[in-house]
């Protein structure tokens, strides 16, 4: 008993240091495995996080890492990656795209920013390879883009009829670029077109995503 007690309050120690400093002592795997321990030794992740001081969506977060292959976790593991919000955002992909995205944040030239924007791109255009995808990311990356997913409506020649739209309303230099695959718009804006429309929006006095519906349905 003593000896669960004393295994108990170490690892609560552990995951406070490892939670909440930039310089974790374990690697993320090694911390995912100290929250289970105590999960069952508390009886849910809601204890826990009243327990070490954090939230249950961080706590969900360093867990992710349960979610990427064997061969990554490794890589996790080895501590050649040991970014939360990297590993987070690498959870939804599957094993292949794991492993090229991990191949890529090694060598530099990937960070959880550029996952992040990945994640969508690689759930609307299903067609592209995930090659094609990190490398649209790493070339946009310096460019301030702000990129706007949407799916489409049957009945319109949207390549050419929803551009014009948008441009009618951001102007041609307001767009970085457009495409439509497997039914999802993709819609990439600069910095200008961003602006111009939050105005628009903000004139209809309608969210984003309801101002984009009604542009598609006009």
């Amino acid at each position: 008993m003593l000896d669960k007690i004393n295994k108990r309050e170490s690892i609560i120690a552990k995951l406070i240091a490892n939670t909440k400093r930039k310089k974790r002592q374990d690697n993320l795997v090694e911390t995912a495995r100290q929250i289970r321990w105590l999960e069952n030794d508390m009886g849910g992740l809601k204890n826990v996080s009243k327990t070490i001081g954090i939230s249950l969506d961080q706590i969900r977060q360093f867990l992710s890492v349960e979610r990427l292959s064997p061969e990554v976790r490794k890589l996790v593991e080895n501590r050649q990656i040991d970014l939360v919000n990297t590993v987070h955002y690498m959870r939804n992909f599957d094993a292949e795209a794991q492993q090229r995205i991990a191949n890529e944040v090694i060598k530099g030239k990937l960070n959880a920013s550029d996952i992040r924007v990945l994640a969508p791109l690689i759930n609307s255009l299903k067609s592209t390879n995930i090659e094609q995808l990190i490398s649209r990311v790493q070339n946009t990356r310096n460019k301030k883009v702000y990129v706007i997913n949407f799916r489409t409506v049957e009945g319109v020649n949207y390549q050419e009829d929803l551009r014009g739209r948008f441009e009618k309303i951001i102007g041609i230099d307001g767009i970085e670029s457009f495409e439509i695959k497997d039914n999802i718009g993709i819609l990439e804006v600069s910095q200008v077109g961003k602006v111009r429309l939050q105005a628009a929006v903000k004139k209809a006095k309608i969210s984003l995503r309801a101002f984009i519906n009604r542009v598609i349905k006009e």
